[in-house]
């Protein structure tokens, strides 16, 4: 059985993991009535929004970049992101759910009591970190979308970034009424956003989570692996779980991590110019904030799941693994040889992450360089 303070944690955790999935997936089952509202919502919004936005820019666009042109913008390019990611991620939804029963594994499965010990301490500490991270975003989404909304506001017409087919532009109170669609239409893309990429944030954590506790059992048992019952096939039973967990995450969120940096590229772009328009505005400052966290979200847990595993590798093989007999020695080097192969996130199943990382940082280096320069003659 699993001891009471981290099971605990997960048991709080658990219902905005699944809802989180759901929404990212747009699939609805025995949720309660309010989440499936918000489920459907959020989805339906974003595919209006998309339309509304575009609709606004095809109608408003004369040649010339201005701030409410590059808001609506970055609304059409979100709600491209949001739809992209939900169909591919809808088509692993199985294969997320299995993820996740895996996950609640580290929680229920222990082979002694020195494992649950380490399990504990680290289970733990990571959904501590969840916490504050879950926390954070609320707190951060909903301060730039709220400056956001109380930017538009202000600016009367000129905050508008959204025309709905089929409303009239000459009706009475028509600025109000696309102002209070949009509100609807920020609440539901953000919580969209948030919940999804906070789920995906909740495996990262997992996976390096599972790492630390084979770590270490490995650090406490090295000088006395021998007296250690079963070391060898506990060791090798989890490194071959979270080999098997990292391959299938890269399965799942591979393709979905490529789109989200192209889409952050162009995302970064619009969000540049309503930057140079509006230097003195936090609302631009915040949504830039925003997209750098989503962007390198993956990159940065890839890198630390890649760095957890090579020191996995480095703790194996400082054990006194040459005072074993020769059949445990055999069995420990095919553990030692699996270790020293690279496991990390990947984005289309091609880079890894730490490659992915700087050249996204080496690549928007240079498009800023680039925008900064278009800027002076566009603006």
């Amino acid at each position: 059985m699993p001891t009471e303070h981290h099971w605990e944690n997960y048991v709080l955790i658990k219902p905005k993991l699944l809802l989180g999935i759901s929404i990212g997936t747009f699939c609805v089952t025995t949720e309660p009535l309010s989440h499936r509202l918000l489920i459907r919502s959020s989805f339906i919004s974003t595919i209006i929004c998309l339309l509304s936005g575009a609709l606004h820019v095809k109608r408003t666009f004369e040649g010339q970049i201005t701030g409410n042109l590059a808001i609506s913008v970055i609304a059409c390019i979100v709600c491209v992101q949001i739809i992209s990611r939900t169909f591919l991620l809808r088509y692993h939804r199985n294969n997320l759910l299995e993820l996740l029963d895996r996950v609640q594994s580290l929680y229920t499965s222990f082979e002694n009591e020195k494992i649950n010990l380490i399990a504990e301490r680290n289970l733990t500490k990571f959904s501590n970190i969840w916490t504050i991270c879950f926390k954070f975003g609320i707190v951060l989404i909903s301060l730039a979308s709220t400056t956001l909304t109380i930017f538009n506001s202000f600016k009367g017409e000129d905050g508008v970034m959204v025309e709905v087919p089929l409303i009239p532009t000459d009706i009475p109170y028509y600025v109000e009424i696309m102002l209070l669609i949009q509100i609807i239409y920020t609440g539901f893309a953000v919580t969209s956003i948030f919940y999804t990429d906070i789920s995906i944030a909740f495996f990262g954590f997992e996976l390096m989570a599972a790492s630390d506790i084979i770590y270490d059992y490995i650090s406490d048992n090295k000088n006395r692996i021998e007296e250690e019952p079963d070391f060898l096939k506990i060791v090798t039973i989890r490194y071959c779980s979270i080999m098997d967990n990292i391959n299938r995450f890269n399965d799942i969120f591979s393709i979905t991590n490529l789109v989200q940096f192209v889409t952050s590229a162009f995302l970064s772009f619009a969000i540049f110019f309503l930057i140079r328009l509006y230097p003195t505005n936090p609302v631009g400052y915040l949504l830039a904030m925003v997209t750098i966290v989503q962007l390198f979200l993956h990159c940065i847990f890839g890198e630390f799941i890649k760095l957890k595993m090579e020191r996995l590798s480095g703790t194996l093989y400082s054990t006194n693994w040459y005072d074993l007999t020769l059949k445990n020695k055999r069995s420990f080097l095919i553990v030692l040889g699996m270790s020293q192969k690279e496991y990390g996130l990947r984005a289309a199943k091609i880079h890894g992450s730490e490659t992915v990382y700087l050249q996204t940082i080496r690549i928007f280096s240079l498009l800023a360089k680039s925008w900064f320069t278009i800027s002076h003659f566009i603006l």
